[in-house]
């Protein structure tokens, strides 16, 4: 369930989990998302931040991305495949596609993700 950043937010996220938050990802990258966290989840190696590199360094979660001192991902994105492959197969992940384009129309793809308004992917079909 979304909720709103903003005064309150910590309120609202424990109100959408009743039952307590045990793992985080900051991808807003704001002290707010940072520290709701930590204030959230008791275990810091279960917060990750893949935008938030000052603040999360400072707060001692995991920095995950291109950023200064972050973790790439790599180990994370392989242990994931597999999992993600199988419940693709069997329907239990649904992946929203924002638009598709032909190959030959890859510039104009290119400037949908830029503009930044998709909600979901883009897929370019030969």
């Amino acid at each position: 369930m979304p909720v709103a950043y903003g005064p309150g937010l910590a309120d609202r996220v424990r109100a959408a989990a009743p039952e307590g938050v045990h793992a985080a990802a900051d991808l807003v990258g704001t002290d707010e998302a940072v520290d709701v966290s930590v204030e959230l989840v008791a275990d810091r190696s279960r917060i990750a931040t893949i935008a938030g590199f000052v603040r999360g360094a400072q707060a001692g979660i995991k920095l995950l991305g291109g950023g200064p001192g972050a973790d790439p991902g790599t180990d994370i994105r392989a242990a994931a495949r597999l999992r993600l492959t199988e419940a693709a197969e069997a329907g239990r992940l649904r992946v929203l596609i924002a638009g598709s384009y032909p190959l030959s129309e890859a510039a104009a793809a290119h400037r949908e993700i830029m503009a930044g308004h998709t909600s979901g992917k883009i897929v370019l079909v030969p």
